[in-house]
Formats: structure tokens, sequence, C-alpha cells
């Protein structure tokens, strides 16, 4: 008794196959499957979009940076000429062509012109010689506002100069710019060695910053010393030191030693150029300028004796 066999199906062939490799399960195993080459060029394609983005932005943000600087560059040059009017120092080149000017005007041969320093500013005898000033200084540079202001300022210091002429007292005044001049410079080497320190924590910097101002310094006066000098034959000139009686003394040690450290830094031809300082005895009398016998409003309580 024969049987019909049943012919065997070939496996991967039919519609079970075709069901199995459509199936999603399977799509998605091979996705996970695939080449680690082929997801590391998916992920730099990604990373590689992300980086134009980020250049196209830079790119945008650099125009935008481009075209202000060139607004500005287009803008009118006024605003130095705004900043000499607003200045209450004129420049020193218009100073200098001022003092020329006015030298000029007055050793001229043909009709020498001056200001009558007896007279006010805006006299008609020296408004004449005002607006031959004005004349000769304005430029592109200076407009007229400029320059009859700083003609102005240059009237009033002669004609305080011609004053303490007249009284006698011009000598004492040259004396006491001098003394200022030398406070601010001293001032200004004291702020540099401050600044420059670094045996003196940030939090102390800014602590004895806080003193280092012309009311806390003390006066100098000019006196002679007795002796010649070897190479000039003149008597020496020293800097009397009058130190302030309210000061802290660990504010003069620190004011000392910030002296010490601006010295150390001066060349051979400036310490030869600088004057030999010394303290004034109790005995000997202070300077008539700048000398306080109070401390300021303002100063604090570390930097001032305990009775002050």
């Amino acid at each position: 008794m024969s049987s019909a066999r049943t012919p065997v199906r070939p496996l991967g062939t039919g519609e079970d196959s075709e069901r199995r490799v459509s199936s999603p399960f399977l799509s998605s195993s091979r996705s996970l499957l695939q080449p680690a080459d082929s997801r590391r060029q998916e992920s730099a394609a990604g990373s590689t979009g992300n980086v134009n983005v980020q250049i196209l932005a830079a790119i945008k943000s650099l125009q935008e940076h481009v075209a202000d600087l060139q607004a500005k560059s287009t803008q009118p040059a006024a605003s130095s000429i705004e900043q000499c009017a607003v200045s209450k120092k004129a420049p020193k080149e218009l100073l200098t062509s001022i003092h020329s000017v006015v030298r000029h005007l007055r050793e001229r041969l043909d009709a020498p012109m001056q200001w009558d320093t007896s007279s006010g500013f805006s006299s008609p005898e020296n408004m004449r010689v005002t607006s031959e000033i004005v004349t000769a200084c304005v430029n592109e540079k200076y407009p007229a506002s400029v320059v009859q202001k700083a003609t102005k300022k240059y009237f009033t210091t002669l004609k305080r100069r011609s004053r303490l002429q007249t009284n006698n007292k011009l000598p004492d005044a040259r004396n006491k710019q001098r003394r200022l001049q030398r406070k601010h410079h001293k001032l200004q080497n004291r702020k540099v060695a401050l600044s420059g320190s670094t045996t003196l924590t940030q939090e102390q910097k800014e602590k004895f910053s806080s003193i280092l101002r012309i009311e806390y310094m003390s006066s100098e006066e000019s006196a002679e010393e007795s002796g010649e000098d070897e190479h000039m034959g003149e008597r020496l000139k020293v800097l009397l030191i009058h130190i302030l009686p309210w000061r802290n003394p660990s504010v003069n040690e620190m004011f000392l030693s910030l002296d010490r450290k601006s010295a150390r830094k001066r060349t051979s031809r400036a310490a030869e150029m600088c004057r030999k300082r010394c303290r004034a005895s109790a005995t000997e009398p202070s300077s008539p300028s700048g000398f306080t016998a109070k401390p300021p409003p303002s100063c604090p309580a570390w930097a001032k004796v305990s009775d002050c």
C-alpha cells in the first residue's frame, strides 16, 4: 500500500519566508546588526550638519560686527572737538599755538598788541587782542569756541601772575606751585610702587590706596644745606620733610617703604637729579602751604593717631 508523500518545501522559500522577511521585528534586528562603519558614517553626517549651522551663525555674527564698525567709521569726527570743549584742560598743542601768537603780537614791529591785565577780559582793547589770537589759532581741529575758552584761561593766568608780581608775592606763589608739583609726582610714584608690590595682599593694597591722596602727604620745602657741591661749587639744596603730626606711625612706615621701592627703580641719571630729603626737626617751622594740622574729615581711624 503506497501512500503519497507530501513534497518537502525548501527552507526559506514560499509565502512563510516572505512573511518572515517582512516582519517588523526582523527589520529592527537587521538595523541593529548593521556594520559599525555604517553607523559612524550616519553620525558623522549629523555632526557635519551641526558644524555647518554653527559656521553659518558665526559668519552672520561677523558680518553684523563688520557692518557696525563701518557705520561707526562713517560718523563725523566731532567727538574730539566736543571733548576739547568739555575738557577742563586745553590740549597742549593748542596752548603752544596760543602762547606763540601772543608772543608774536607783543614783539611785532608794526603795531604791537598785548593784553591789558589791569582791565577785564571783555574790555574792548583786550577783545581786539583776543580776536587776533582766535583768528590765528582756529582750524578744523579746534573751533572758535574751544580756542576762545583756552585764550580766556591763559589771560586769567597772566592777570593773576601780574597781580602777584605787583604785590611782590610771585616768588611765594611759584614755590607753592613747585611744592604741589613735587607732591603730585611723589604721589604717582607711590601709587605705582603700591600696585607693583609683591609683599602686600590685594586687601592691603585696597586699604592703603584709599589714603594715597594729596591731603595725606607731608609738606616739603626747599632748604640750603651747609657745604658746597664738589662739581658745581654751589650750596646744596635739600628738601625738608614736615611729617604730619596726626598721621599714624604705621602709615608713615608704609609711605617710607613705598618711597624705597620707587627709589630702587630709578635710573642712575634720575637718582643724580633727585634732591636729597631729610626730616625736619620738631623745632623747625612747618611749611606755610600744604601743611594740615588736622586730619581730613574722611580719614579712617587706622590712618591717624588715637588722640586726633
